[in-house]
């Protein structure tokens, strides 16, 4: 692509010489940063495929046309595209040796791991509801860094309990700022059954006596639940003292309706790249009608992440979905900026429903 590499490429997957996955490949060898469109005449299918593989190479995909298009879909498509280029800040690159286990184990013992609080509103009257506490480092030379810089690293040490603990004394010191609203706190299947963690969790109820009430926790799918009767036995005991627990990223990773089958989940949790791909994929929305179908059936709550546009919030609206959560409703900020964000999200409900500036 030379020295300047575009802002925006729209791709067609069957292209001469080379053909558009091999392109996308290459585009991520070379770490390109800009937009994709994908255009073609494939499959739904392979449209989706294509769209995971994008994901896994951490290309920004904004969308997928189907042959033939629409002037619609197309100029949502590059609208999108010219928000997330007045919106982006500068991706901060950090080559993998930047962090050793040195820093994570500092980063847990001088409290580097800090919670950022991302706002849930309900959907139907843009009141806001709740919170997720999304973790991030505050490294002393690096600066703030974001789960990607360092959460594999911190999983492969089998430090994911000690971060969930860290992250919900955290989140306990900072809920007076919150005036009673709910905040979700994620952890992996294998944190769940982790020895000593409900434990843990329960002997915190001395000192936080209404923390059951205030905490929920989000079971993330990006692992399996290796036991299954440890992971019942511990699902089981947070839900005696009256903790809520939430399915994460519903419809991807590992058993999704088994593991709803399995545990006592209150509220499910639409993934983002369903709800991203809302106004132009037709499978996209069938995926999305059926889990709201799936958690009204189950009396379960039903949160949507990833909301980055009005017409994702207004198909929801429609679709009844419950809560929503995302860019276009307010990032992930420290405690202190929520107030004004909530002060900023009320003037615009008086006016009219329009993104948050990122």
């Amino acid at each position: 692509m030379g020295t300047h590499k575009p802002d925006l490429l729209i791709c067609d997957l069957n292209m001469p010489e080379m053909d558009g996955v091999a392109f996308l490949s290459h585009l991520a060898q070379q770490q390109y940063q800009g937009g994709i469109i994908i255009s073609s005449a494939a499959t739904p299918a392979v449209l989706r495929s294509v769209g995971k593989m994008c994901a896994n190479y951490q290309l920004d995909l904004l969308g997928t046309l189907s042959k033939p298009t629409t002037l619609d879909n197309l100029r949502t498509l590059l609208t999108k595209a010219e928000q997330l280029k007045r919106q982006a800040a500068p991706r901060q690159v950090l080559a993998p040796h930047q962090l050793s286990e040195a820093d994570i184990l500092q980063a847990l013992e001088h409290d580097w791991l800090i919670p950022y609080y991302q706002p849930i509103v309900d959907i139907q009257t843009s009141q806001w509801d709740s919170c997720e506490a999304l973790i991030r480092m505050q490294h002393p030379t690096l600066g703030l860094l974001t789960p990607v810089h360092f959460l594999p690293l911190l999983t492969a040490m089998g430090k994911d309990a000690e971060l969930a603990m860290s992250t919900l004394r955290y989140t306990l010191a900072h809920l007076p700022a919150l005036q009673g609203r709910r905040v979700a706190i994620n952890i992996t299947p294998q944190t769940l059954i982790a020895q000593g963690f409900v434990d843990n969790v329960i002997a915190l109820l001395k000192e936080y006596p209404n923390m059951n009430q205030l905490i929920s926790f989000e079971i993330t799918e990006s692992d399996a639940l290796e036991n299954a009767d440890q992971g019942l036995e511990a699902a089981s005991r947070l839900g005696i003292y009256g903790f809520r627990l939430s399915i994460d990223d519903f419809g991807t990773g590992y058993s999704s309706l088994k593991q709803l089958d399995l545990l006592p989940f209150e509220s499910l949790k639409i993934d983002m790249s369903f709800i991203q791909a809302l106004p132009v994929n037709r499978t996209a929305q069938a995926i999305v009608e059926a889990s709201l179908l799936l958690a009204n059936r189950l009396s379960l709550d039903t949160i949507a992440e990833g909301i980055e546009e009005d017409q994702q919030w207004q198909l929801l609206h429609q679709m009844q979905c419950q809560k929503a959560q995302g860019y276009f409703i307010g990032k992930p900020m420290p405690i202190q900026h929520l107030v004004g964000w909530h002060l900023n999200w009320q003037a615009q409900q008086a006016t009219t429903l329009t993104p948050m500036p990122i």
